[in-house]
C-alpha cells in the first residue's frame, strides 16, 4: 500500500500538480497565522507536502514522522535536491509509539492521519497536547455516505492482504479530545468526504 511505487507516484503527483485539494485548504487556512520561525510537527508527512511548504513560507524547523520507509527515502532524496536536509528532521516508526520521544511544536499537522488510526483517542490525545499554537487535521466526515463507502474502500487492502484499514470517527470524539488540550477551533471546512480543521491556543 505504501511501497516505495506508490511513493513514488504520490511525489510524481505532487510535483505536477501541487498539494491536493484538502491539503491546500489546510495550509491557506494555517497560513493566517504567520509562520515564519516557527517550528512544526508533521505526523503522517507523506511525501512532505506540508513540511515544503511550511519551510518556504519561512519556519525556521521541522519533524516528519512517517512509518513508511519508502516515503522517508523519497522524501529525503528530494529535500537534498533542495538544500533543506538541515530544518527537517525524520522519524520513522508509528507516533503513538515513539510520541515519548518526540518534541513539543508550534505547529502540529495530521493530513489524513486519523483515519489510519483504530484508536483515534491516543493518536489525538498525544498529538494535541504536542501543539504549541495550531493543530491542524484532515479526517473524514462521520456522515452516512462515507459510512456506506468504507467496505469498498477497505476492500482493496483485504484482497492486497495488507493491514492497513481506513476508520471513521465521530467528529464530537475527535473535538472533545482536542478541547481538552486547550485548544480551540478556529477553522472548519469540508469536501464532499473530508473534513478540514485548525485548532488554536
Amino acid at each position: 500500500m505504501f511501497d516505495k511505487k506508490a511513493a513514488k507516484r504520490a511525489l510524481k503527483r505532487y510535483l505536477k500538480k501541487g498539494p491536493s485539494k484538502t491539503t491546500g485548504m489546510l495550509l491557506k487556512a494555517i497560513h493566517k497565522t504567520e509562520v515564519k520561525g516557527l517550528e512544526f510537527l508533521d505526523i503522517g508527512g507523506g511525501i512532505g507536502a506540508i513540511q515544503y511548504d511550511l519551510i518556504k513560507a519561512g519556519a525556521s524547523s521541522g519533524t516528519s514522522i512517517e512509518a513508511s520507509p519508502a516515503y522517508i527515502d523519497l522524501v529525503k532524496e528530494e529535500i537534498h535536491k533542495n538544500n533543506l536536509a538541515e530544518l527537517i528532521d525524520f522519524k520513522h516508526g508509528d507516533f503513538t509509539a515513539i510520541a515519548s520521544d518526540v518534541n513539543s511544536a508550534d505547529i502540529v499537522t495530521l493530513d489524513k492521519v486519523i483515519c489510519c488510526y483504530d484508536d483515534m483517542s491516543e493518536l489525538v490525545r498525544l498529538s494535541s497536547k504536542l501543539s504549541r499554537k495550531i493543530y491542524a487535521i484532515i479526517y473524514p466526515r462521520d456522515v452516512w455516505w462515507t459510512k456506506l463507502a468504507l467496505p469498498f474502500i477497505n476492500f482493496y487492502p483485504i484482497i492486497k492482504g495488507s493491514p492497513f484499514r481506513v476508520f471513521i470517527h465521530p467528529a464530537k470524539k475527535v473535538e472533545e479530545i482536542i478541547f481538552r488540550n486547550g485548544l480551540k477551533r478556529d477553522y472548519y471546512a469540508t469536501t464532499l468526504f473530508w473534513q478540514v480543521a485548525i485548532f488554536t491556543k
